[in-house]
């Protein structure tokens, strides 16, 4: 799967807040507790894979969810993008979803097989405009 993002794409708008408590947190916020949890783990011998998967269940069950990774798109499909974070049991909660579309297709519902939603629905991320 080819999975670069053309340069001419607009930057990705920020996702539409989820109902608190819950909170999709940025970068920096994302890039701190997983530095925090390698450097525990490092400690006690927990090799740097474990310590992040451990770092990002203990985010999510506490209603802190990643943040999008928009830089790691596949080209060839619509450039939106779906948290799963309501109702969802592993191995999907946290996770961001792409659709599945052709870019610019027509109209603000997405599908990419596994999940269906709507632009403006909370943990969601319309199309990039190219």
């Amino acid at each position: 799967m080819h999975r670069t993002e053309p340069a001419e794409a607009e930057p990705a708008a920020p996702p539409v807040p989820l109902p608190a408590p819950l909170r999709i947190l940025d970068a920096e916020e994302y890039l701190r507790a997983v530095t925090a949890a390698r450097r525990a783990g490092g400690r006690d011998g927990v090799g740097l894979g474990t310590a992040e998967e451990i770092a990002a269940a203990a985010l999510i069950s506490a209603g802190l969810f990643p943040p999008a990774d928009v830089e790691e798109l596949d080209a060839e499909c619509c450039t939106a993008q779906c948290l799963a974070w309501d109702a969802v049991a592993p191995p999907y909660l946290g996770e961001w979803h792409q659709c599945g579309d052709e870019p610019g297709h027509e109209g603000a519902d997405h599908d990419n097989g596994e999940f269906a939603w709507s632009d403006g629905q909370p943990g969601t991320i319309p199309a990039r405009k190219r």
